[in-house]
């Protein structure tokens, strides 16, 4: 009696353990969370009828899947839409897209996307290349290297490996529409001056995080990071991940040295971001 006592004692302590196992695991994959809209509006009757359950399709690879393999990482969250089309062709049942994505301090806008799709067709992790979850990779694995290199120096990089070698591929497919593109992106991204720019989220975010308690600390970094924007806009001057870095962080850029004695930062700013220029203006004096 005693025996089967223990016995079943066991195997609760099993199932509780494996439950607690496997919502850890749940909580562990929400360090990426993506937003999907998908849009069918375009599309003929028939085929909206077809691909009603795409949304879904497409919501299960993208946030069913462990994109980011580093731990103790801030979360990752992504806006993904999808706008669809149908393609003419009596060969098969072929769409174009367009896609964008957006998070953060990025924004990708691609509207050269075209893939064969019929109802019942499934896309997965790690099989063949396919041209929609190829698109999906390559989107998805620049929008976390951007994110992973604030958390360290050019630690996003393996991440813009995946998606080189995701463009790799994409490029000698027969689906190949827009990989040429795609592939100057990649260029850019491994860019000197790019690099530049990657080095210099690394001192602004450094700088945001030893605050409130090190302000003085913190305005030296971020100083530091303005002017190395400066720089990377200096060579490139339509550069347009620094652009939108502006967009999502020149406030924090105001907060920290509107009370300061150097207002030189701000000064920069304005000069780079002048369609803001009144804003900047309001704290130079």
């Amino acid at each position: 009696m005693f025996a089967k006592k223990n016995a079943f004692l066991f195997i609760i302590f099993i199932g509780l353990t494996a439950a607690w196992s496997s919502l850890f695991a749940v909580e562990n994959d929400r360090v990426f969370k993506a937003d999907i809209q998908v849009v069918l509006d375009k599309l003929p009757i028939e085929n909206q009828e077809e691909l009603k359950d795409f949304d879904k399709l497409i919501e299960r690879y993208i946030n069913d899947f462990s994109w980011i393999e580093e731990e103790d990482v801030p979360t990752v969250e992504i806006s993904v839409q999808i706008f669809l089309e149908k393609q003419p062709t009596s060969i098969e049942e072929r769409y174009s897209c367009t896609i964008l994505v957006t998070g953060g301090d990025i924004r990708y806008y691609d509207k050269r996307v075209v893939f064969p799709f019929k109802k019942g067709d499934q896309i997965e992790h790690g099989g063949q290349f396919h041209p929609l979850s190829g698109i999906i990779d390559f989107y998805i694995y620049l929008a976390i290297a951007n994110e992973i290199d604030k958390i360290g120096y050019l630690e996003g990089s393996k991440y813009f490996d995946k998606a080189k070698a995701v463009m790799e591929q994409g490029k000698f497919t027969r689906y190949n529409t827009g990989w040429d593109r795609r592939e100057e992106l990649i260029d850019e991204i491994y860019s000197e001056n790019y690099k530049k720019f990657r080095e210099m989220k690394d001192y602004f975010f450094y700088a945001t995080s030893i605050l409130p308690d090190e302000k003085k600390e913190a305005r030296k970094y971020m100083a530091t990071a303005i002017d190395m924007l400066k720089e990377t806009l200096d060579r490139q001057h339509d550069l347009e991940a620094a652009h939108k870095f502006i967009d999502a962080h020149f406030q924090e850029v105001i907060d920290l040295f509107k009370d300061a004695e150097n207002k030189k930062p701000i000064r920069t700013l304005q000069r780079l971001d002048f369609d803001r220029s009144d804003i900047y203006e309001e704290y130079l004096y």
